[in-house]
């Protein structure tokens, strides 16, 4: 016998499955990321509506089958985020927002903590709040609580305390002070200052889209995974 068991939830993937099913990857605030096959999904209005779509923080009930997909019964919406289906550049940061939450969780591993940090990142952009900051902000907490953390505050080759700018390096895992870095002036000149002070950010938002590019390059690097929607953060213009 199945047990039944019930989460807060947002959607990371849907992918079609024979004619009126999906193949679920969920991330789940007390389980962490699942996945789950919703039977008839397309079909059944009452137990699924339009909630299995990205930004709804629904709550969903699933069997456990003890296998690799859970079986997904019903959903029950808690709060939707329209802005991102009305603004096509708030889609695109909040798609990238998903895909690297999905990029960073290992399966069936709870994080609760960065499930609060989506869902408030998620809420802020959808009230339409200065967008950039917030993914940059967001970034750097997904990395820190995921066991991802750049190193931002001494040098990744000497390990001196890094004092003012740096350079960045995405293969080194973090800072490299200007004496180390020698002839490789192709690296990102980097301030964490900057990352501290969100007045500093909000009066150069280009450079925080540069930001938000390296730790997106930087994610990619260090799980080794691709984010595809980063080749649509590098066509955003300001």
């Amino acid at each position: 016998m199945h047990s039944m068991n019930s989460s807060e939830a947002l959607l990371l993937r849907k992918t079609p499955y024979r004619d009126a099913d999906y193949i679920l990857s969920l991330f789940t605030k007390d389980l962490g990321k699942i996945s789950g096959i919703a039977r008839n999904a397309k079909n059944s209005m009452k137990r699924f509506g339009a909630r299995l779509e990205p930004f709804v923080h629904f709550r969903v009930s699933f069997k456990d089958t003890g296998r690799e997909f859970k079986l997904i019964q019903d959903t029950e919406t808690i709060q939707f985020f329209p802005s991102f289906i009305e603004n096509i550049e708030l889609f695109t940061l909040g798609s990238l927002l998903l895909e690297t939450t999905d990029t960073l969780i290992p399966r069936e591993s709870p994080n609760e903590e960065l499930f609060k940090l989506l869902i408030e990142a998620l809420s802020n952009l959808n009230s339409k709040k200065s967008p950039l900051p917030i993914v940059l902000q967001f970034q750097l907490q997904a990395l820190s609580v995921s066991g991802y953390e750049p190193n931002l505050h001494s040098c990744a080759e000497c390990e001196k305390p890094i004092k003012g700018d740096s350079y960045f390096s995405t293969n080194r895992g973090g800072a490299v002070c200007f004496e180390c870095v020698g002839e490789r002036k192709n690296s990102f000149i980097f301030s964490k200052d900057f990352l501290l002070d969100n007045d500093l950010m909000e009066s150069d938002l280009e450079k925080v889209l540069k930001y938000i590019k390296l730790f997106t390059k930087f994610t990619e690097r260090h799980t080794e995974k691709e984010i595809k929607s980063s080749r649509f953060i590098e066509e955003l213009k300001l």
